[in-house]
């Protein structure tokens, strides 16, 4: 009996540590549930995977954006500024 409910409370656990980290980053960034966010998410990250990053992509970002993402040093934190810029945008 006690073994079930070990294995019952691990796996309640398990399941409200999943539904926050949805419900979390679903807060964080609204837009990653939209077709457009994902694709501009996707595009940026293609694009500048080479090093090279088209006239075309540095035009999409804004210049606030695009200071912060030229100014971080950790690799990490420039995708997580990327992610910012194209699921917060309206």
């Amino acid at each position: 009996m006690t073994r079930a409910k070990t294995k019952n409370r691990c796996l309640q656990s398990f399941l409200f540590l999943i539904l926050g980290l949805i419900l979390g980053v679903g807060a964080i960034w609204p837009g990653l549930t939209t077709q457009t966010g994902r694709k501009c998410f996707v595009k940026i990250i293609k694009d500048g995977s080479d090093g090279n990053v088209s006239l075309g992509t540095i035009f999409s970002i804004t210049p606030k954006y695009l200071l912060k993402i030229r100014n971080e040093k950790n690799k990490y934190k420039k995708i997580l500024l990327i992610g910012d810029f194209c699921f917060r945008k309206s």
